[in-house]
């Protein structure tokens, strides 16, 4: 039997299928209702009523400007919303919650919340989230100094910082600015969750049965290369004109590629910072990993499908990236 007035607050953390999760909370509202789940509208309406939803919350964003741009009467909307569905688990969803103070976001929206508030997070391996946050940063042309320089920055800033990838002093930060909530960390791993997905994983948290979900049929975000993703990065603004949403289409257009030279993933890390990282950070947070995960010796055990790659920086790399480069210029000009 699920709990009356549940609010779950989904924060990522960032490159755990979030954007896939949201994709089809906002797609499923009826079966979500069959279930007894609310993703809530107030923060994905753009203050429209339900015309224009969006997959995400936008909540994240707003917080960040200081409030000025969240449409008028936000809260009060959250506040009837969350009102008309008890006895439901109501969900808010972003990964821009995650690593943000949220004690602005308690102040207008959690407080109102007469239920419990369980906030859901995903964490993952640590050297993938790593990998995954240089790509990610690369293509968007935000500054990286060069996977060196991003890879020499994280390394000193794991033995410097005892509070990076601290996930234990994150959830003690979290309890104190939303006062009650209840922490419920899960791993992202694909071989341990139910239906070995995140959507029905994350689903499972709140009754539904793994095999009553029925995916999508669209095939999954393949990573781009290193390279390739540095290529991308090439086509910014500033440089070349190519706009956020302009990089996102060309972004679509490299996914629908079927050259193989532009996918790879496990391609930033040498296998020696590799180690030092998981090391270190699995240390760190072993006493989270006792009191949310006991019975786990690791959190994330040793991959035994690692990929190989010509390590970083090797002699042919300067051709690999230009063969990229040359591959999104041939794109662009199929698209027209």
């Amino acid at each position: 039997m699920r709990e009356p007035g549940v609010l779950w607050l989904h924060i990522g953390m960032p490159k755990t299928g979030t954007t896939a999760l949201q994709g089809y909370l906002h797609a499923q509202p009826d079966f979500l209702d069959d279930h007894g789940i609310r993703y809530m509208v107030t923060g994905r309406d753009r203050g429209t009523g339900t015309a224009r939803l969006i997959c995400h919350n936008a909540m994240a964003m707003h917080m960040s400007r200081g409030w000025q741009t969240a449409p008028e009467g936000e809260a009060e909307a959250f506040a009837a919303e969350y009102a008309a569905h008890p006895a439901q688990h109501c969900i808010l969803s972003s990964e821009m919650f995650f690593g943000r103070d949220l004690t602005p976001m308690q102040a207008r929206f959690l407080s109102r919340v007469e239920g419990s508030v369980k906030v859901i997070l995903y964490l993952r391996r640590f050297d993938d989230f790593i990998e995954a946050d240089y790509k990610q940063r690369a293509k968007n042309a935000l500054p990286t100094g060069g996977a060196d320089g991003f890879v020499s920055q994280r390394l000193q800033q794991i033995e410097s910082d005892p509070d990076y990838m601290d996930f234990a002093a994150l959830f003690e930060r979290i309890k104190t600015q939303v006062p009650g909530a209840e922490i419920h960390p899960r791993l992202y791993l694909r071989d341990e969750m139910a239906g070995q997905n995140v959507i029905p994983d994350f689903l499972s948290a709140m009754g539904v049965p793994p095999e009553a979900v029925i995916l999508p049929r669209v095939a999954a975000n393949r990573s781009l290369s290193r390279l390739a993703s540095e290529a991308l990065g090439l086509f910014d603004e500033r440089g070349a004109g190519y706009d956020k949403k302009a990089r996102r289409r060309l972004g679509r257009l490299l996914q629908q590629s079927e050259d193989p030279r532009l996918f790879a993933s496990a391609d930033v890390l040498l296998p020696e910072e590799r180690a030092q990282i998981n090391e270190t950070l699995e240390a760190r947070n072993a006493a989270m990993r006792k009191a949310y995960f006991p019975g786990r010796k690791v959190l994330f055990p040793p991959r035994t499908d690692m990929p190989e790659h010509p390590p970083r920086g090797h002699r042919g790399e300067l051709q690999e990236f230009q063969y990229a480069v040359r591959a999104i210029l041939k794109l662009i000009r199929r698209a027209g």
